[in-house]
């Protein structure tokens, strides 16, 4: 299978890379930039990728590279780089999720008799407020979006589901849940845990942690899980279909930071800083992953505490001191 990815060069888009090239596919990438930011560590080289430089909010773009690559299948990936950023600039937030969405979909649709599989990857942020009704939250609870990345996120979800029933794309949605691993951006709160505290671990911190609120719960997994259940969804899903991709289970973040002291050897001084608290944040939710389990034979695999484990030994590399193990 030829697989155009938007956003190859993104956190998640590299373990996507790496677990289709596993699998025997022919990848190629797509992205605003043809090379990673310098900034963007990450422990997945694209090495030999074929990228293409493309912005999803430029319909023209999208239709030469879908015209050049050829692909069988396109993978919706591109994003605003973190939540926070997007709800600081709606407007870009819209454009690329949404827009970048209908876009690809829209091209795709007129590249017909050419049946091209279409697979967006959309957030389970864009549950926002059913999490308050109980969880676990199953493909069929209500969109309710409580924050700009997350409204955006379920306007590309609402636009896939209508050009796979108005349009006949081939077009598959799933829904993570929160993913972390090495490489991610340190704006995400398990990199961010796991940077402050292999900075104590090696001295070059004051035994000082800051956070945010650490009573919400949420579903998380490891980003390697996460793309195999991008792949399966492309080899195995029904088409208009979504699945969720959970754990199934809910862990606090005050959880996380435990388990990363653990992991260190440290017990900093916990300071809560009000400016780090999340606004219309949902105090917990988590995921069903039933259809996924049944439809893509998908669970997730990977230990949480070898997530932490991994994600701390990057973290402690990128401060000069261990060497880092990622699998």
């Amino acid at each position: 299978m030829r697989v155009l990815i938007f956003g190859a060069t993104g956190f998640a888009g590299r373990y996507l890379v790496d677990e289709l090239r596993r699998r025997g596919c022919d990848v190629i990438g797509a992205g605003r930039r043809v090379d990673p930011a310098p900034e963007a560590r990450h422990p997945i080289a694209l090495d030999a990728l074929p990228m293409h430089r493309c912005d999803v909010t430029d319909p023209a773009q999208v239709r030469a590279v879908l015209a050049s690559s050829r692909p069988d299948a396109a993978v919706l990936l591109s994003g605003v780089a973190s939540p926070p950023l997007a709800n600081r600039d709606p407007r870009q937030a819209y454009a690329v999720h949404a827009m970048g969405a209908v876009n690809v979909l829209e091209e795709v649709a007129i590249a017909s008799p050419r049946r091209i599989r279409v697979l967006v990857v959309t957030s389970s942020e864009a549950y926002g407020s059913s999490g308050i009704h109980g969880s676990p939250l199953d493909e069929d609870a209500a969109l309710r979006p409580t924050t700009i990345y997350a409204a955006s996120k379920a306007a590309a979800d609402l636009a896939a589901g209508a050009f796979a029933s108005a349009r006949g794309v081939d077009v598959i949605r799933v829904r993570p849940f929160n993913h972390t691993g090495p490489g991610q951006r340190p704006d995400f709160v398990c990199p961010d845990f796991a940077g402050q505290v292999a900075a104590i671990a090696s001295g070059r911190r004051p035994p000082v942690i800051e956070v945010g609120n650490l009573d919400v719960t949420r579903d998380f997994l490891d980003v390697r899980d996460v793309a195999r259940g991008y792949a399966d969804a492309l080899e195995r899903g029904r088409s208009g279909e979504i699945y969720n991709l959970c754990s199934g289970h809910g862990i606090t973040i005050r959880s996380i930071l435990d388990d990363l002291c653990a992991l260190a050897g440290v017990r900093p001084e916990i300071r809560v800083l009000p400016e780090r608290h999340r606004v219309a944040e949902v105090p917990a939710y988590w995921g069903s992953g039933t259809r996924a389990a049944a439809s893509l034979r998908w669970v997730p695999t990977i230990p949480w505490r070898l997530t932490l484990a991994d994600l701390l030994d990057w973290c402690r590399t990128n401060e000069g001191v261990g060497q880092a193990r990622v699998e």
